[in-house]
């Protein structure tokens, strides 16, 4: 076929001369491409395999293009096992095997092609320097062993497409450099005090009983109940427990709960810290709605923007101090003491200065320990405001 009569049938011969132009005729394949495979190319066995020879029409000129990409990554394996899967998903089938259903595959694995090439069309880092970027980043403690990889976070600190940061994490798994968890994600080999998560526990836990949150011959919560307030698994919280016995600093007595032992040393918890701002005071919904968040980002692991978690972090805060001083008002529900609402004030106030840890995720977990804490507190504070005369009732937030 001429070019001429190649162009009349609705595809490119070649890639025309210019970005401008080249993007322009891209744009049109891909948008022919979304024409085919629909019901008028299943009435007939003529139909489809008319609709395979459109697919080759609109793929013809880009796919030595693709080609060129994948000589150009031969630095990645990844990167260049990712163009031979495309080419080859787009590349024409047998005569036997044009079905309408190798169709509909073909088409979709076409257009998946197309869309390649025109990102590879913008200038870009190419995947084996971002693998480069990591592995140095590391070797230099920046992502320290045990390290969570989390591509979308990595792609947002080294301002590269996600795609690469995925490629990128491939090759350096095939290379020993990071590992894959059972859950599919990356981290950086080893253990540190950043990613032990029995040790920080321990740690949250021996803060909260030095401050006044469970003082001296306090009895701990059941461990279901622990593993619920400080938003994590038991078996890590499990280890958490025998060090802080190994420790001292807990006791059991025959086969009892927990205790604190009575020689713990207290110390001052710290004050409820200011937020940062000028923060809005909040109602309820909108502190439960703030509580979810903080939660959900920790549960499932999303990494919101540090701009987004301050923001959290500061209504959390602010409604923390809300509620404390509308607990102290009085006056308390029945059979709940001055001992017991200082110990929650003093878990409240222990979690909202826990949450100004540098490292990020520790201040993701240490906020939804502080969201969950929060919610109980609020749930204490209804039972307060029930308490106290229906004239002196102070309006809910």
């Amino acid at each position: 076929m001429s070019t001429q009569n190649h162009q009349q049938a609705g595809g490119t011969s070649s890639p025309p001369a210019g970005f401008a132009a080249t993007r322009r005729a891209l744009r049109n394949d891909q948008l022919s491409l979304r024409r085919i495979g629909g019901a008028r190319s299943a009435a007939s066995s003529a139909a489809v395999f008319d609709d395979h020879a459109r697919i080759d029409r609109h793929t013809a000129a880009w796919v030595p293009l693709a080609e060129c990409r994948r000589e150009d990554a031969a630095g990645s394996p990844a990167d260049r096992a990712r163009w031979d899967r495309l080419i080859k998903a787009a590349a024409r089938p047998a005569p036997a095997d044009m079905s309408y259903e190798r169709l509909v595959v073909r088409v979709g694995s076409a257009r998946d092609l197309l869309r390649a090439v025109a990102d590879a069309l913008s200038p870009s880092v190419p995947v084996v320097e971002v693998a480069l970027w990591i592995e140095q980043r590391i070797t230099s403690g920046a992502y320290p062993p045990g390290a969570a990889l989390a591509p979308g976070r990595v792609a947002a600190e080294l301002a590269v497409p996600l795609e690469s940061v995925q490629l990128a994490l491939t090759d350096l798994s095939d290379k020993g450099v990071i590992e894959w968890q059972a859950n599919c994600r990356a981290r950086v080999p080893g253990a540190h005090r950043l990613n032990d998560r029995p040790r920080q526990i321990a740690h949250l836990l021996r803060v909260l009983i030095t401050g006044g949150a469970f003082p001296p011959g306090t009895v701990l919560p059941g461990r279901r109940e622990l593993s619920r307030m400080l938003v994590t698994v038991p078996q890590p919280l499990v280890v958490a427990l025998r060090l802080l016995v190994n420790e001292g600093l807990l006791e059991r007595a025959d086969r009892q709960r927990l205790t604190v032992c009575r020689e713990a040393v207290e110390r001052a918890a710290p004050q409820l810290p200011a937020p940062a701002g000028n923060v809005k005071s909040l109602r309820q919904d909108e502190i439960r709605e703030a509580a979810r968040k903080a939660r959900r980002w920790w549960s499932t692991r999303i990494s919101p923007a540090p701009a987004a978690l301050d923001q959290v972090i500061d209504h959390l805060s602010e409604a923390a101090g809300q509620l404390v001083d509308r607990a102290r008002r009085g006056p308390l529900p029945p059979s709940t003491t001055d001992q017991e609402l200082e110990a929650r004030v003093a878990r409240m106030a222990i979690m909202a200065a826990a949450v100004h840890e540098p490292h990020f995720e520790l201040r993701l977990w240490h906020t939804a320990c502080l969201a969950t804490n929060l919610l109980d507190f609020q749930a204490f504070v209804g039972r307060v405001d029930e308490s106290r005369p229906v004239s002196s009732t102070a309006m809910p937030l």
